[in-house]
Order: structure tokens, then sequence, then C-alpha cells
């Protein structure tokens, strides 16, 4: 246990590192999508399709990184998905107008960040405190995404795509060194003393699809923060100012649920999560007033904030190994294109107040499928529960 307690920090840093190659990608997103246009001449559709094929790249990692841990070691799988990143990154700042080229490297880029996310999640989901680590790792993501997109910024104004992806390059050596700061060793199981355990395949498809569905539905309001707030009178200067706080300060969020998981278990956090989106979101879809829309705002991004590190902790309740932990980190990561995709649907065929609605929907189905994971859990772990409620974590 003390050893775990002691090389804790170090996986923190590597597993930061990973998690925030994806950060990076939803960082770069906005910034090249519009250089795309203007110096290729790409449709926005085209030009979506190229900022998207990352987190298309990271879901498809999930049919890969089981495997993979079973064959190889982390300092191995750093080494070779790292090196693939970084060289991917480096290429498309010259090839990137060749959409053929600029599609498929983007895709072998998600691919490699979703298996290096896949690698430390693994190793997290087999400490003591998953749920804690989970949601350290996640704030310090989110709170380096505002440094990111002023990075990117500045270099797609000097270079154009071209200084985009060299920026993005440069940071993902960075993160990728980073890394190696944690050498991989083999972590106290928090189960260590138990026979393996592992659920029947029924509840890891629940929980993983719960997760993903959560994030795709809760991150429609995200692509049509600006336009609402256009709508409400605010300019870009001004909105992006606001949300840019209001981003920020719900990063925290992150850490409150890591703790808030270990100390409830995922199940309670989680119900109270999907019913204050809900209701935040519509408040924010339906404002009349920007005080109104940025008051609303704040708790629907930090439920997000909040959620996503329980989700992973959840995902590491399945095994005594960490290998659905693994599986789950790339596809919940994969709802943030999903929902781009989803929200644009929404709103091209009905309207903008429409994804009211249809988040409503979203988290009362993730509400029945959290019932389904109760239901399904073994039953040497209900009884597990009912007699340590201040170690739900021992699913």
């Amino acid at each position: 246990m003390i050893d775990a307690l002691r090389r804790a920090p170090l996986l923190v840093i590597a597993a930061s590192a990973s998690f925030s190659m994806s950060t990076l990608f939803s960082s770069v997103k906005p910034v090249l999508l519009t250089q795309f246009v203007a110096e290729t001449g790409v449709t926005r559709s085209m030009a979506g399709w190229f900022v998207a094929m990352p987190f298309i790249g990271i879901a498809l990692a999930t049919f890969v990184v089981a495997a993979l841990l079973a064959r190889f070691s982390y300092t191995r799988l750093v080494n070779a998905a790292g090196a693939i990143l970084v060289a991917s990154q480096l290429l498309l700042s010259v090839t990137f107008e060749v959409p053929f080229l600029t599609l498929l490297l983007q895709l072998v880029s998600g691919a490699a960040v979703g298996i290096l996310m896949g690698v430390t999640s693994y190793h997290i989901a087999r400490t003591p405190s998953p749920g804690v680590l989970f949601g350290i790792v996640d704030t310090i993501g989110v709170l380096l995404m505002s440094v990111m997109v002023a990075g990117v910024g500045i270099a797609a104004t000097l270079l154009g795509v071209a200084g985009g992806f060299l920026f993005s390059a440069a940071l993902c050596t960075l993160f990728w060194l980073l890394m190696y700061v944690y050498a991989g060793e083999q972590v106290v199981s928090r189960c260590q003393n138990d026979a393996q355990r592992d659920s029947p395949m029924l509840r890891p498809v629940i929980i993983i699809v719960m997760g993903v569905l959560f994030v795709t539905f809760s991150g429609q309001g995200f692509a049509f923060m600006f336009s609402i707030a256009n709508q409400l009178g605010m300019s870009m200067e001004r909105a992006g100012a606001q949300i840019g706080i209001v981003l920020f300060v719900s990063a925290f969020a992150c850490l409150a649920g890591g703790v808030a998981c270990a100390r409830f278990g995922p199940e309670r956090p989680l119900l109270c999560a999907f019913i204050i989106c809900a209701v935040s979101w519509t408040v924010a879809i339906h404002a009349q007033s920007p005080t109104v829309f940025l008051a609303a705002l704040l708790p629907a991004i930090s439920m997000l904030q909040f959620s996503f590190p329980i989700l992973l902790a959840f995902a590491g309740t399945l095994d005594t190994d960490g290998k659905w932990a693994a599986v789950a980190t790339p596809l919940f990561t994969s709802g943030f294109a999903w929902a781009a995709v989803l929200a644009g649907v929404i709103v091209e065929s009905r309207d903008i107040a429409t994804l009211a609605f249809s988040t409503q929907a979203g988290m009362f189905l993730c509400a029945l499928l959290l019932g389904a994971s109760v239901l399904t859990r073994p039953t040497e772990d209900l009884v597990a529960s009912a007699g340590d409620a201040d170690e739900p974590l021992k699913e």
C-alpha cells in the first residue's frame, strides 16, 4: 500500500499528460476548423470531419487496447503510441492540404492517444483510490485547456493550419515525455486479497453505454453555446470571456466528482448529476437573459466534469485487473465527438431549443441504465456494499 501511494503522484503526472492530449484535440478543434476553411477552401462539413477524426480514432483504440495491455509493457506501449502520435502531427503540418491524408493521419493520431489514455487508466483503476486520482487527472486536463486554446490561436495566426499542427506536435511531445516519469510498475490492486472477480458481460456493456450516452447528450449544448449567447445579445468577445470563466471554475468539479465517488460510490453521485444536467441545460437553452444563461451554464458544464472521473472509476470496479477501465476510457472520450454530430443534426433538422428535449431524454435513458447497472451487480458486491457504506469502491 505504501509503495502504491508513493508512486501515485508519478502516475497522476503520466495520466494527466495522456488525458491532456485528448483535451488538446478539443482545444485546437474550433481554431483549425476555421483555418481549414479559410486556407484550403474545403466545405465546413469536410473541415468538421478533419477535426472530428481524432475522437473517432480514440474510440477505435477501444478494440485493441485490452489486447495490447496483455502483450506489452507500459514503457513499450508509451514508446510506440507516443512516437506515432508526434510523427502524425508533424506530417499533418505539411500534408494538411491533401484531404485523404489529413483524415487518415488524424484518425491515427486519435488511436495513439486512445491507447495512451487506456494504458494510464488501466494503472489508475488498479490503485486503492481510482475515483480521486481520476478526478485530479481530469481537473488538470481541463485547467490546461485555456492555455492550449490560447497557444493554438497564436500559432494559427502566425503560420495558419501548419502552425496549429506544429503547436500540437510540440505539446504532444512534451506530454509524451512526461509519461515517462511513471515506470509502469505493477501497483497494489485494491482487491488483492480477493479471488479474481469479473462482472458478467452485461454489466460492463450497460455501464460503458451509459457513460458514452451521458457524455454525448450532456455535451450537445457545447457546440451551440456561442450561438445561444449571440441570440441573447452577447458579443463573441464577451461570450468568450464569460464562458472561459465558467469552464475554468467547472474544472474543479472533476476533483469533487472523484471525492464524491470515493465517499458515496458511483451510483448516487451519477444520479444527481443526471438530474442537475437535464435541468441546467434546459434552463440555459431557454434562457431569456445572459445572466440566467451563464448561471445555468455553470452547473450544466460542471456536471459533465463532475461525472467523468466517476464514470472512469465505475468502469474500474468491473474487474480487478483494470482492463475494463482501459477499454472504457477511449469510448467515454469519443462521446465528445458524437455530441457535436448529434447536436448538429438536431439543430439543422429542428432548432436549438430542441436540444433541451434531447438532453432530457438522454439523461432519462442514462438514469434507466444506471438502475440496470445496480440490478446486474454481483450478489456478493451487494452484500459487501450494504455492510460497508464507507468503502463503496469495493464493488
